[in-house]
């Protein structure tokens, strides 16, 4: 495994380059050498078959072991949208009973079940950043999924039922949390509001009644449940502390840790400064979302997202004062996403006012 950690810390600093690859290049320099890493042979067909014929189509790669299709992997270029094309690959992956497939452009990559019950989307369980993860991370999972030992023994397999497993029980919990938040707070619990009372009782010194805590629980009936990520731990889906009601809630700071919550970033992921059209690929911050900040890489210091850009933005000669400014317009994630738009995605599912 150590050879694959090697080569994706490699393609990690030569971004630029891998970034422009077309078809035939993501296959040659990204997806074989992978795939030759995890066993395969990529030299025998009958192991490692290119443009497999599915009736009208085909598929790029079928990893093949004893005759059969173990594996399905579709690859696009380096700068492919990858979103169009799964429903293609899962489609031709039912038929033909295969059940582990990929769908990557090289830097991405996204496992499906293709066998599994659901839409399309549902039965994507999993997805390798070459460039947000960590190295090591990304080349564990490679090894769980698609080492050849692990898909000959069926081990691939199980690893990727109990990762779908996992994700679905996730997902039900999410669902029923805000629908028990609800429950629980309109028919309240002589105990939840004894517990409340007291809490209010040791805060300001003065206990409220029965019916001023009927009411304030009233009032945060539109409480959300978010997802938040412990630092060091996984993430843990769970109710949010008492947020006011949803009518004082003024429309603008988004934290990262209501981002990371909303599945639009990951704990630990990579930031980029921007300045407009100009994109600094070498000044890069690592998210922290326990603290709400970042860590600069260069330095290893850590800052607010506003407190960095400022600094750099001073540094590049964009800026000549020592006003402030606001951080999200100057941080994009890999795939060009502005942090700012990403924060409007927040506001809109907050319901702010404008």
């Amino acid at each position: 495994m150590e050879k694959l950690i090697e080569f994706i810390e490699k393609l990690k600093t030569n971004q630029k380059v891998i970034a422009g690859f077309d078809e035939a290049a993501t296959k040659q320099a990204i997806i074989l050498p992978i795939l030759q890493m995890l066993g395969w042979n990529i030299f025998d067909i009958g192991e490692v078959m290119p443009e497999f014929s599915t009736g009208s189509r085909r598929v790029d790669y079928s990893l093949k072991l004893d005759g059969s299709n173990k594996v399905f992997i579709e690859v696009k270029k380096t700068s492919e949208d990858l979103e169009q094309h799964e429903e293609q690959l899962l489609d031709y992956s039912f038929r033909e009973g295969v059940e582990i497939a990929a769908l990557t452009n090289g830097i991405t990559w996204w496992f499906y079940l293709p066998t599994q019950r659901g839409d399309w989307k549902e039965r994507k369980f999993f997805t390798i950043d070459l460039i947000q993860q960590d190295p090591r991370d990304a080349a564990t999972k490679f090894t769980d999924l698609l080492l050849k030992t692990n898909v000959l023994s069926g081990t691939a397999l199980e690893n990727a039922e109990r990762i779908y497993k996992d994700r679905q029980r996730k997902t039900k919990i999410e669902e029923a949390l805000p629908e028990a938040w609800a429950k629980l707070i309109s028919e309240p619990d002589p105990l939840l509001i004894d517990l409340l009372a007291e809490a209010a009782e040791k805060q300001c010194g003065f206990k409220p009644d029965i019916v001023a805590v009927k009411e304030f629980l009233k009032s945060c009936r539109d409480v959300p449940v978010q997802t938040v990520t412990t630092k060091g731990l996984p993430a843990k889906t769970r109710p949010m502390s008492v947020r006011p009601p949803k009518s004082r809630i003024k429309a603008g700071k988004v934290t990262l840790q209501e981002l990371v919550g909303g599945g639009l970033l990951r704990n630990g992921q990579t930031l980029f400064f921007c300045n407009g059209k100009h994109l600094f690929n070498d000044e890069k911050a690592t998210i922290l979302t326990s603290d709400n900040k970042v860590r600069y890489e260069k330095d290893g210091k850590i800052y607010s997202l506003s407190e960095l850009a400022a600094i750099l933005l001073r540094r590049h000669d964009f800026k000549h004062d020592n006003h402030g400014v606001a951080g999200p317009k100057y941080w994009r994630t890999y795939d060009g996403k502005l942090l700012n738009d990403l924060n409007e995605e927040i506001r809109k599912q907050r319901g702010d006012r404008s």
